[in-house]
């Protein structure tokens, strides 16, 4: 009778551990995330990336009063140095929201929990507009954003675990789901430049259709979502947390693959309409923007579904000309006649990790070193500089900057 009272206090206490504490602890498994460092030391042994965080936090974090009684520390897009020895340098106004939630990921990548932590408040509070997170404090609200903003989390839920991310995300979960489920994703936007058509002398054609003496082209205006919005590994983590992601998940990932354009070059259509057609570019130019092709092709390798056609173009690109183009035309395979910044081949960087491809990463690294601002005596040393607006002054880029730490942590 007593061994048998022992038994069943023991089942008792396992099971009471199992339902209790056990889950308490447990951390939900999220899907792998392709070019994540086994190691945060694995493609920068603390080389580099520590004193690009330090030269960001030094010149572009400021703190901004987010209503009467409270401020946070936030991340300004950019910060010029002086043309003169002995002057101050000019921070920017303006605080983007793609900065910050880049920053919060570093901070994952860096393992700086408690300042994750601080992080991760701070946004909330700072960009937080309505249901959703705007791109700038006081701004509009977009579900954009606050995907992007899960995406910090997840990173940061990855790295440290911990009841108070998992709660946000599932908050945050909760709110987007209703809407990709509706499949209610599309904004306004505009979808290029009006393709000119032949018309005969005799033809009158459609209001709107040419543009008037001295005006140029008309532009297209649509609804449709940005692809680059798409982060696909984030909606399939967010299926660990609900499994009504997982159908949503499969069906924009076929999307994101169906995207590619079937002219010469292996470009991506740039967003898709409300009808399901797919849009080559976005916004008043004919081209194709190298960033966000950078983008949704390192979203869709991150999940584990690589293009390494497009790997190719990029690599190619690198070795040969040591630059990319600012873009690229979609229909006759043009280049822009300007050139990416430091941000595209931080892209480049990851895409070739998620890829695990060593050529590209070397490649992309070689280029990318061009713009690290080495000398000991700049206002800037440790960080990626922009050319400034006088011939001896230099712009500290957050965007630039974050992407490389993010490419090498």
């Amino acid at each position: 009778m007593f061994t048998a009272l022992i038994l069943v206090l023991a089942m008792a206490s396992v099971l009471v551990y199992e339902l209790v504490y056990a889950r308490l602890g447990r951390r939900i498994e999220l899907p792998p995330l392709y070019g994540r460092a086994s190691a945060s030391e694995e493609y920068d042994p603390d080389l580099l990336a520590p004193g690009i965080l330090k030269i960001v936090d030094d010149k572009l974090s400021a703190a901004l009063a987010v209503d009467a009684d409270t401020s946070a520390r936030l991340i300004a897009s950019s910060y010029e140095t002086p043309a003169a020895r002995g002057e101050e340098g000019q921070r920017s106004e303006s605080f983007l929201a793609p900065d910050q939630l880049a920053y919060g990921r570093t901070l994952a990548r860096m393992g700086k929990r408690s300042l994750f932590l601080k992080w991760m408040e701070s946004f909330d509070r700072a960009y937080k507009a309505g249901f959703f997170h705007a791109d700038q404090p006081g701004g509009e609200g977009h579900w954009s954003v606050t995907l992007a903003y899960v995406r910090s989390l997840l990173e940061g839920y990855q790295a440290f675990g911990g009841k108070k991310i998992e709660k946000k995300i599932a908050e945050l979960s909760a709110l987007l789901l209703p809407l990709f489920s509706a499949g209610e994703t599309a904004g306004d936007l505009i979808a290029g430049p009006k393709t000119l058509v032949a018309y005969d002398e005799w033809d009158v054609p459609p209001p709107g259709t040419l543009p008037t003496p001295g005006e140029e082209q008309p532009l297209v205006r649509v609804r449709g979502t940005y692809l680059a919005d798409i982060d696909l590994w984030a909606l399939y983590a967010l299926s660990r947390f609900d499994p009504g992601w997982g159908p949503l998940a499969r069906t924009w990932q076929q999307t994101l693959e169906g995207a590619r354009l079937s002219g010469d070059l292996p470009l991506y259509a740039s967003a898709i309409d409300e009808e399901g057609n797919y849009l080559a570019v976005t916004g008043d130019s004919l081209l194709s923007r190298t960033g966000e092709e950078l983008t949704i092709a390192l979203h869709l390798a991150e999940a584990g579904f690589p293009d390494y056609e497009f790997a190719s173009l990029i690599r190619s690109g690198l070795r040969d000309d040591k630059r990319l183009p600012a873009g690229w035309n979609p229909v006759t395979g043009g280049e822009a006649s300007s050139y990416a910044q430091s941000s595209a081949y931080a892209l480049s960087l990851s895409l070739g990790r998620a890829l695990g491809d060593p050529l590209l990463i070397n490649a992309a690294r070689e280029v990318m070193m061009t713009f690290y601002a080495s000398s000991s005596t700049s206002d800037i040393f440790g960080g990626w500089y922009r050319p400034g607006s006088t011939d001896r002054s230099y712009i500290l880029n957050a965007e630039d900057n974050l992407a490389v730490l993010l490419s090498l942590r």
